[in-house]
């Protein structure tokens, strides 16, 4: 066969699977511009070969079709994807093919392509009904529970008829670094950017975590005859309904116009709240959007251009080995520092051994640095037509880099971990966490004193930070009596922390400062986690398994008791100000469905505050059901598995 036609062939599965990647699993694993250059590869060689075109290719259907996991919605009005340029060659073309297919004057408006997830929304009667993912263009995945968390959406429209609008789900930049700050300190898989975790969290079935994404939306377009003339009018309408409009927007007649509102757009790219990865060229008038019709997979009267990825090349000269505060051993690419996004890179991630086989990159190689939305800068990709002979592969250490005992990689883990508690890099680790703002927040006790009073053995544990005095640290080296009283001032301000910054500041695994205050408000004590069963833990809505076995294990381990006596003694709170006021629902698991004389946040802390705990869903572990009046599907599943009814008297008499 010739060797073009089984590239024809070998593409098309190749784009179906990052397809998938992008579209039904918020993963994608090459970046869009490696994309992009592939698909006009596979559509030049449709071209040339259309016999041997598969007549499902992603060419010719956009997105992919949904996994099947969530009920499926067929849209109304087929979702298309945008036509990509990177070339202003190609503005040209498209705006020389607007003026000879249009009469007269030809007005186009440019506005930021927003990098999020493209949805559809649909409101009757003043109320969102139905909201939908792109998935295919023809069949999206119904979303529409988790949209009514959209910060920026209303929860009713003056429009009473049915509208049906489409537009971008965005996570705001601030939002996503907190998420990702977040899920690190509980040990979590990182989002690669905003959109991604944009995507993700629209197909979460834990609506109290959905509800904490902090999602948001700007409507670019009216689906369907609006009876209005244009787009422009149609965004205006939107913004009348109290729909979120993107404010930027620029008309223009000609190309040296469209150049100018691009170059517009671009200079604020990096200073907007959110994600842009181009900006979008549409025509205004709707008669002649008609009039020009659309491909199989594009409207032909719309492009989009793509700015520059926020990449850069340098040469990967070595990979070192981190070992963090839970011991696990990141690989740390070491790069000839590049520019990149306005700062100078000379180290990226490269998060473990599975990324590093699957870039196959190898030291010597010259890569592709990716910053964008991210915290901390990351090898994306590989040149490997560059790749020097005498290249060497990455060798992942086989004993940890820092104390020497060997590594351990457990089952369903993607990292390897050093075990030695007594390991200077796991301590030194703890301690830091311990005394970092979110926890106790130390002011002067960070990375570099730590060491410093670690080496000089005058802290081998958190418990230790409250036994210094001033004659240990007043006559230091680069010391002085200020500096030590500053420092021992901030350490006795520490102990008014609450107990759920205390509990959160210990660093157990997989207890981020969200599942301590869960936590905290649940057991109210130190003490009572530590009597509390695995049961008891895992039934607390928000934590899982992992968690609950990550801190019984903590928890029973003697060295930790003993810390924890230690810091009881200098006066930490080991237990909260808001303790549970009875424990006659200790032990006990509710959930509520349908509507109380009160918020239902009422009832859930009247649960917690009596030793209950709030489930997240019905389940055979459920204890109650209280029922309101309208319940929901809940009920009929309840009573299907045995479980207990109460109304809000019976619950009431409970703890009464």
């Amino acid at each position: 066969m010739d060797s073009r036609i089984e590239r024809l062939k070998e593409l098309t599965e190749k784009i179906r699977l990052y397809n998938e990647a992008y579209y039904n699993n918020a993963d994608p694993v090459v970046s869009d511009r490696e994309y992009d250059l592939l698909y006009e590869e596979l559509k030049e060689l449709e071209n040339q070969y259309p016999e041997h075109a598969d007549p499902d290719s992603p060419t010719r259907n956009p997105g992919t079709a949904p996994d099947g996991k969530s009920k499926i919605v067929i849209h109304e009005y087929p979702m298309l994807s945008l036509e990509n340029s990177y070339s202003e060659d190609d503005v040209r073309e498209f705006f020389s093919r607007l003026k000879k297919s249009v009469p007269g004057e030809t007005i186009v408006t440019v506005e930021p392509k927003m990098d999020g997830a493209a949805v559809s929304l649909t409101w009757e009667g003043g109320r969102m009904i139905l909201a939908a993912t792109r998935g295919d263009g023809s069949r999206g995945e119904d979303i529409t529970r988790n949209a009514r968390f959209i910060t920026n959406l209303p929860k009713t429209i003056p429009d009473k008829g049915r509208l049906t609008v489409r537009g971008e789900v965005v996570m705001p930049k601030a939002v996503f670094a907190e998420l990702n700050r977040r899920r690190s300190e509980e040990e979590l898989p990182l989002f690669a950017n905003p959109r991604n975790a944009a995507a993700g969290s629209l197909k979460l079935l834990d609506e109290n975590e959905a509800s904490r994404r902090n999602l948001s939306m700007f409507i670019y377009g009216v689906d369907g005859i609006s009876g209005r003339k244009s787009h422009d009018e149609d965004l205006k309408y939107c913004a009348e309904q109290g729909l979120p409009v993107n404010p930027i927007r620029y008309f223009c007649s000609d190309t040296d116009q469209v150049f100018s509102a691009l170059a517009e757009i671009e200079k604020v790219r990096f200073d907007l709240p959110y994600d842009i990865d181009g900006a979008v060229i549409k025509l205004n008038d709707y008669a002649l959007r008609e009039s020009l019709g659309s491909t199989s997979k594009f409207p032909r009267w719309a492009l989009a251009f793509k700015y520059p990825a926020v990449q850069a090349t340098t040469k990967l000269k070595d990979v070192i080995f981190q070992v963090g505060r839970t011991g696990t051993v990141t690989p740390v690419a070491v790069l000839e520092p590049v520019r990149l996004s306005g700062s100078t890179v000379s180290k990226a991630s490269l998060y473990n051994e599975d990324e590093i086989k699957r870039l196959g990159v190898m030291i010597g190689d010259t890569v592709f640095v990716e910053k964008g939305g991210e915290i901390i800068p990351k090898v994306v990709k590989v040149q490997e037509s560059l790749r020097p002979a005498d290249a060497l592969p990455v060798v992942f250490p086989e004993f940890c880099p820092v104390c020497g005992m060997k590594v351990e990689k457990q089952e369903g883990e993607a990292s390897y971990r050093c075990v030695n508690r007594l390991c200077p890099a796991i301590i030194k680790g703890g301690i830091e966490h311990f005394a970092s703002r979110n926890a106790m927040d130390i002011k002067g006790l960070g990375e570099k004193i730590v060491e410093e009073l670690f080496e000089d053995s005058l802290i081998k544990n958190c418990a230790d930070i409250y036994a210094l005095r001033r004659e240990d640290l007043k006559d230091r080296e680069g010391w002085g009596e200020s500096s030590a009283d500053n420092l021992l001032f901030s350490i006795e301000e520490s102990k008014s922390r609450p107990f759920e910054r205390v509990l959160f500041a210990f660093g157990f695994r997989h207890v981020g400062s969200s599942a301590a205050k869960l936590l905290a408000d649940r057991f109210g004590s130190m003490k009572n986690l530590a009597e509390a069963s695995f049961n008891d833990i895992e039934s607390v809505k928000g934590i899982g398994g992992e968690t609950a076995a990550s801190v019984i294990k903590a928890l029973k381990d003697p060295e930790t008791a003993e810390i924890i006596r230690r810091l009881e003694g200098y006066g930490l709170n080991m237990a909260s100000s808001a303790a549970p006021a009875s424990d006659r629902l200790g032990g006990k698991t509710f959930l509520i469905t349908g509507t109380l004389d009160k918020p239902r946040k009422y009832y859930e802390e009247l649960i917690t505050s009596n030793g209950g705990a709030v489930a997240g869903g019905v389940s055979k572990k459920l204890d109650y059901l209280i029922v309101g009046s309208e319940p929901g599907s809940k009920l009929e599943k309840a009573r299907k598995l045995g479980i207990s009814i109460l109304d809000r008297d019976a619950f009431l008499a409970m703890i009464s």
